[in-house]
């Protein structure tokens, strides 16, 4: 007997190792055999060649129901009720992305959402006290304002903040939290959402910042954009929780961390990810492939600790058990799980929609946004039928 798993993440590799160290001892008569493929989009085709593909399936947050329907992943509900598998253990968004219809599709190791970093020296110097949660749009901008520092000559020495763009991570819950969104619920029509005025509204919110000078857009030097925040040429840096890893105990005593700036009049919303592991539909021997899921991925059984040193804890067990939840820079991201929403991103045809026809390339000024969006719109209005399974292989390469 044998289970077979693959991944293209050295990282996931390792964690897979040891579940799988700690699954042949308990079952010494089967083999588990592990792969290691180059990218992504390899991992992808892998999954895709039936029963010569893995028995586990690695999945990064595609639409669930879609992989379900389309017979890329099993449902896994009849096993999670007969072990009475506490799904309520799950933060909800993370819940609700692995299920569909009472159906459950992979169960979630780890997640990725994004706040702010902000540099408490810089805070400190210029007399501000430090962002509380709750706070707004508005707050954050007048804050960079705050921070922003100048030559004589009005070059920018040091900036406000740092804010992604040149895709849509940080801009997709600025839209939310302003009333708009991508794409509808059912992840079919950009005509109506992507062109209302409540989402170029937040475009414009968000590119304001870059027109100001409070943000640099690209070409910050040659180190990173994490580096350049650390090493103080910006006072507050918006991205996920995956930057808290690489920082060393000195760095991260000098900086905080806080959720998602919102609006007040809507309710919170914020991006997350979530990546798991399911049972493929080919697989010849689903029993013993859940015995092994539930090593691999279930709160509680000590694998749960190895994936929450790589990110974000999925469930209140592992990150109590991690740390995470005690930790002042992770615990403000284990909070914004409490308003995750699933990017337009999860939705097959997408990408290739909007990401693909460089967009963000003809998107340099505030006063660009509504001409862009609504020239995106009127290429493709709604999103044409799609090969889920052709898709699923370029999902996010």
């Amino acid at each position: 007997m044998q289970i077979r798993i693959a991944t293209y993440d050295e990282q996931r590799m390792a964690v897979i190792q040891e579940a799988a160290k700690q699954f042949r001892k308990e079952h010494p008569g089967v083999s588990v055999l592990l792969e290691l493929v180059p990218n992504r989009a390899a991992l992808k085709q892998r999954q895709l060649a039936g029963e010569n593909g893995p028995d586990i399936i690695e999945w990064e947050g595609a639409n669930m129901g879609r992989c379900l329907e389309a017979g890329l992943l099993t449902d896994l509900s009849e096993f999670t009720d007969r072990d009475r598998v506490d799904l309520d253990d799950y933060y909800p968004c993370i819940r609700g992305a692995v299920t569909d219809q009472d159906r459950i599709g992979a169960l979630p190791v780890m997640a990725e959402t994004i706040g702010v970093y902000y540099n408490k020296e810089h805070f400190d110097e210029a007399g501000l006290p430090y962002p509380q949660e709750g706070w707004t749009w508005n707050e954050f901008v007048e804050t960079s304002e705050k921070l922003t520092r100048r030559d004589e000559q009005g070059n920018v020495t040091r900036y406000g903040v740092f804010v992604s763009f040149g895709y849509m991570l940080c801009i997709e819950p600025v839209v939310w939290n302003n009333g708009g969104s991508f794409l509808s619920e059912d992840g079919k029509t950009l005509d109506g959402y992507l062109n209302h005025p409540a989402t170029i509204e937040a475009f414009e919110q968000y590119l304001g910042l870059i027109d100001k000078g409070l943000s640099p857009r690209m070409g910050v030097g040659r180190d990173s954009w994490i580096d350049c925040f650390v090493h103080g040429k910006m006072s507050m840096y918006m991205d996920g929780n995956w930057a808290i890893k690489p920082m060393s105990p000195e760095r991260k005593s000098k900086f905080g961390a806080i959720g998602f700036p919102t609006n007040k009049l809507q309710p919170k919303a914020n991006l997350f990810q979530v990546c798991g592991y399911g049972i493929s539909s080919t697989c010849r021997d689903r029993e013993l492939a859940w015995s092994f899921l539930r090593k691999l991925a279930l709160p509680g059984g000590g694998i749960d600790k190895l994936w929450s040193v790589l990110n974000l804890a999925v469930s209140r067990t592992m990150a109590e058990q991690s740390g995470q939840a005690e930790d002042t820079l992770y615990a403000p991201f284990l909070e914004e799980l409490k308003y995750g929403r699933q990017s337009a991103y999860d939705w097959p045809g997408m990408i290739s929609a909007f990401h693909h026809q460089r967009t963000f390339d003809t998107l340099r000024h505030a006063s660009d946004a509504k001409r862009v969006l609504h020239d995106v719109v009127a290429r493709t209005p709604v999103l044409g039928p799609v090969d889920f399974a052709s898709d699923f292989v370029h999902y996010g390469a």
